[in-house]
């Protein structure tokens, strides 16, 4: 297959699972977790915490353009998996319900890690902004 054909089907591709896909709603739930996790140690946080920092991975890399359109459409789906309730493990399971949606997710951060600038310290920024906090 030629690059260009490649190229238009990866971005196909994409634009299909995006159609399934709400940033706003995975960028809410990244705030929602990082808000529960923000004032608890790590091994407290446990899976939510790692949640909060392979989600936000993700997020960043996505909108990142120097990410090739095939690594978007893993990031799409690496989400879409994490943002669906009902998967192998419910979400809303306490303890291991995230537990299941990272491991599902942690190959495609390590595949997209080098498109991805995401940080607590901006994460919590922004949520204090959003807060009206200084």
């Amino acid at each position: 297959m030629s690059d260009e054909l490649k190229k238009v089907s990866d971005e196909e591709l994409v634009e299909k699972y995006q159609k399934h896909f709400d940033k706003n709603m995975a960028m809410k739930l990244l705030v929602k977790l990082r808000k529960e996790t923000r004032d608890k140690s790590k091994v407290i946080a446990g899976t939510t915490g790692a949640i909060v920092s392979t989600l936000g991975k993700l997020l960043s890399a996505l909108e990142n353009p120097e990410t090739p359109m095939h690594m978007k459409a893993l990031i799409v789906g690496a989400v879409g998996y994490i943002l669906l309730p009902f998967d192998l493990i419910p979400d809303f399971t306490p303890v291991i319900g995230y537990g299941d949606d990272l491991a599902s997710a942690t190959g495609v951060v390590a595949a997209v890690a080098m498109y991805s600038d995401f940080s607590i310290e901006k994460l919590d920024a922004y949520i204090d902004q959003m807060e009206g906090k200084k």
